[in-house]
């Protein structure tokens, strides 16, 4: 890679702040619980329970189940949680696969949840072995006081590729330095490339509409790196793809912002974070 530049000048340790995100372009489809895709049908085995909402009670702020619904426990039968997206590693090689998964399934409680760092469906996060699955279990109905908006509509994946750069909040201290940013400047350097918000595997946060929060990882204390990107809507701002543009996946988080994953770079399987933005 050539070395990148800001205003014309050389700039070090530019190049290390470039991430390939895969843009997920999601499309109407009909898919089948062994492909890749939004709001479909997943892989799940029949004689495994189907997961039941992660709430605690008391809540602990900094759990991968960071939330619950409007500052007190739940009340009445805990509902059961829906699919909303699976990735093979056939298909996004790019996301970081525990050894023995090739599968990723996110699930949803479909409850207005809140906490500090969220207001959304709790969120779940399975890696399976596609291969141990045998008798594929048919999904259970959406618990009847669902939001409408946390039910996604069944989609297709057409992806593409396309490298991105940080926003200022995620610059580390040498970057600021060497492009002369004050301290305390929250403004991205006039002229940087905008970072908007789509659905996507790996890259950078946009933070558009909430601050940076922590992302130390509770287990080791290693900076999360964002996994996914669940958007409400698509945004072609700054890319090259050469796909139809695409419509929203059916669901609006908070803000119709984009429900932001986060996994540790030092094992994939130590709690998650969840950031809606």
């Amino acid at each position: 890679m050539r070395q990148l530049t800001y205003d014309g000048v050389p700039i070090p340790g530019l190049n290390d702040l470039v991430r390939t995100a895969i843009r997920l372009h999601p499309a109407p489809g009909v898919p089948r619980p062994d492909e890749s895709h939004f709001g479909g049908p997943l892989l799940w085995p029949s004689d495994e329970p189907w997961p039941e909402c992660p709430v605690t009670w008391p809540p602990d702020p900094d759990a991968s189940d960071d939330a619950w619904r409007g500052g007190h426990p739940l009340d009445g039968p805990v509902p059961v949680m829906i699919g909303a997206a699976q990735f093979f590693r056939d298909d996004f090689p790019e996301l970081p696969f525990p050894e023995g998964a090739d599968v990723l399934q996110i699930l949803f409680c479909p409850l207005e949840h809140e906490s500090p760092h969220h207001h959304g469906p709790a969120v779940r996060v399975v890696w399976r072995d596609s291969g141990e699955v045998g008798d594929i279990a048919d999904p259970p109905p959406a618990p009847e006081d669902a939001e409408a908006a946390y039910l996604p509509e069944p989609c297709v994946f057409e992806p593409c590729s396309i490298d991105e750069l940080p926003r200022l909040c995620d610059f580390p201290p040498e970057t600021r330095a060497a492009l002369g940013i004050p301290e305390g400047a929250s403004e991205d350097p006039e002229g940087w490339p905008e970072l908007a918000q789509y659905s996507k595997i790996g890259g950078w946060t946009a933070w558009s509409a909430t601050d940076r929060a922590d992302l130390g990882c509770r287990e080791c204390g290693a900076e999360l790196r964002q996994a996914i990107a669940l958007a409400t809507e698509e945004h072609e701002v700054g890319c090259g793809c050469e796909v139809p543009e695409s419509g929203p996946a059916g669901w609006s988080f908070r803000r119709q912002g984009v429900l932001n994953i986060f996994t540790c770079p030092a094992d994939t399987r130590h709690p998650f974070k969840v950031r809606i933005d």
